[in-house]
């Protein structure tokens, strides 16, 4: 992943994922700037080996004790079931000082921002414009991570708009391609056939 921040100009930042301890150690060995990963549950790269999330504070002292920081990713979507387990990973997320929480869905939109947590919007909210990313931040999410549909041309015009309106607001985007097929990552078929969204 690619970060672009707005208004004011800056280097990029370069996000990594990492699913185990392997991946994550060779992350901040590449010289990545920042990881993103996900606990056993509630994320949307279910076959990635992934934390526990007991593991959540290890991962956090880890990367920040390396000058990196770590996104953790409970961005798939939250059924009733699954709230009590959401309200469990974002407390450990919480205590072990998070750089940030990726979601997309509006129940763990609401109970992050509860916990005090900065929080980014992940790609499978399709965000494609500047409304919309005006409508996220004012609900107090701080960065976007852009549906990957939009082309270059798109991502130049989503820009000037932000700078334009003065919108208080990071963008994001994917600068590799999916390796599932769907819209922006939204695997409903795989949701219906085999249970894993």
């Amino acid at each position: 992943m690619f970060l672009m921040k707005f208004p004011q100009p800056t280097t990029p930042e370069l996000i990594v994922p990492a699913g185990d301890w392997a991946s994550l150690r060779a992350a901040v060995e590449s010289g990545a700037d920042s990881v993103y990963f996900g606990v056993k549950t509630l994320n949307m790269r279910h076959e990635a080996s992934n934390f526990d999330p007991l593991e959540i504070k290890k991962v956090l002292k880890f990367l920040h004790g390396h000058g990196k920081k770590g996104y953790l990713t409970v961005n798939t979507i939250i059924t009733e079931a699954d709230r009590q387990k959401l309200k469990r990973i974002l407390k450990e997320a919480k205590t072990a000082k998070v750089d940030a929480v990726i979601l997309w869905d509006a129940a763990a939109l609401s109970l992050a921002k509860k916990e005090g947590l900065t929080v980014h919007l992940s790609t499978q909210a399709s965000v494609a414009n500047a409304d919309a990313v005006d409508f996220y931040a004012r609900l107090g999410v701080s960065r976007i991570v852009l549906a990957r549909e939009c082309t270059l041309d798109d991502i130049q015009h989503i820009v000037k708009e932000i700078k334009k309106r003065k919108i208080a607001c990071g963008i994001e985007t994917f600068i590799h391609g999916a390796m599932c097929v769907s819209i922006s990552g939204r695997c409903f078929m795989s949701e219906y056939s085999f249970d894993k969204s």
